[in-house]
């Protein structure tokens, strides 16, 4: 099955295309300030307000994403997977990366296999610099994977702790800063990417976790001690950051691609030969959880989130995180989601009942102790 557009359609003014002539070639990381908080309206917590339950698996590796060119058959194949937790978050910076092992090769007729955010990303980039660009893909939108992302700006499982501080450090922090940038245009209801305030909390003086430290500049924290905040911990910190709701992105980032002459054509591929058989010479592996079978990935794992979605309330404008319970709560237009959970090695996205009722019980004591 194909899906195609008129090549000759038009895009609004603030497309991707106006953005990628107009992004600055530095980004200072710079966001807007948080103000010290006494209280926050709650979130409406109730069996009754709960609309779905889902999960969600997330490809991770311990020695951190993969970005490089290899070769298969006549072919040159560029991987682009492998993001654990913040595929949203990660997202516009490999797809940079992607992008610039493309322009070193002499094809500009290229294959993206995968339509989550990494391979629609990937392939906008690809098109605004000339491609001409297939998505392949066994799943669109809203079936992907990364539709179940919270979709918050902030680096989380996406390596080991240890392997933050060897070479893929600087790979990180390339794609971090890049995309933290990229995403700031984005703001807007059209995209769905707004500014919230993030707060972690716990019964622990709160500072950046080990992820975010690889781009301390990024999570500018505002600290608060005991009796300064309306969470039952004893402390807090907020920083801004962005979101980008994935209901809203992921299906704005297909109208786009297409508008701009782009296909997609649904189809799966069993093993790796079956991918010679393109007509594209350069392809872009974007398959997540799938390059583990596709290109023999023995070290990419799923590991299972589930969140509990309450209906939508509108006067929720922040997040939290409560780090030594990971627990987190996001608002977002369909709907308040709250997390989390991690399930190891596991490859089902049927939710657990038994994590639902503890994510559930953990939000209410959360927010019943709320100030």
């Amino acid at each position: 099955m194909t899906l195609q557009r008129n090549r000759r359609l038009l895009l609004k003014s603030g497309g991707l295309a106006a953005l990628a002539s107009v992004m600055p070639t530095s980004c200072t990381g710079s966001s807007p300030t948080t103000t010290p908080v006494t209280s926050l309206p709650k979130v409406d917590i109730a069996e009754n307000r709960i609309i779905r339950k889902v999960a969600g698996l997330r490809p991770f590796r311990r020695s951190g994403f993969v970005v490089r060119a290899d070769s298969l058959c006549d072919k040159t194949v560029v991987h682009n997977y492998g993001h654990g937790g913040c595929g949203v978050t990660l997202s516009w910076g490999t797809a940079n990366m992607a992008l610039k092992l493309s322009l070193d090769t002499p094809h500009r007729d290229a294959a993206v296999i995968g339509c989550g955010v990494i391979g629609l990303t990937t392939a906008r980039m690809l098109q605004d610099h000339g491609f001409t660009v297939t998505i392949y893909t066994a799943a669109l939108p809203p079936e992907t994977t990364s539709n179940v992302a919270a979709g918050v700006f902030g680096v989380t499982e996406i390596a080991d702790t240890d392997q933050l501080t060897g070479p893929f450090k600087q790979q990180l922090q390339e794609a971090v800063r890049f995309a933290h940038c990229y995403f700031q245009p984005f703001v807007g209801q059209s995209y769905g990417v707004r500014w919230v305030t993030f707060y972690m909390i716990g019964d622990e003086p709160q500072t950046q976790p080990p992820d975010f430290a690889v781009t301390p500049e990024l999570y500018p924290l505002t600290t608060y001690r005991p009796g300064e905040h309306p969470f039952p911990t004893k402390y807090a910190a907020s920083f801004p950051t962005m979101i980008a709701e994935t209901n809203v992105f992921l299906p704005r980032l297909v109208e786009e691609f297409v508008a701009r002459g782009g296909e997609i054509v649904v189809r799966s591929f069993a093993i790796r030969e079956e991918l010679c058989e393109l007509a594209e010479p350069l392809l872009l592996n974007c398959t997540g959880l799938g390059a583990k079978t596709l290109f023999d990935d023995k070290e990419l794992k799923p590991i299972k989130g589930q969140l509990t979605v309450l209906r939508p309330q509108a006067d929720i404008d922040y997040c939290y995180l409560d780090g030594a319970k990971f627990l987190y709560m996001c608002p977002r237009s369909d709907g308040i989601v709250l997390g989390g959970s991690r399930e190891e090695a596991v490859w089902t996205t049927k939710p657990n009942l038994a994590a639902a009722t503890r994510i559930f019980d953990g939000h209410q004591e959360i927010i019943d102790g709320m100030r």
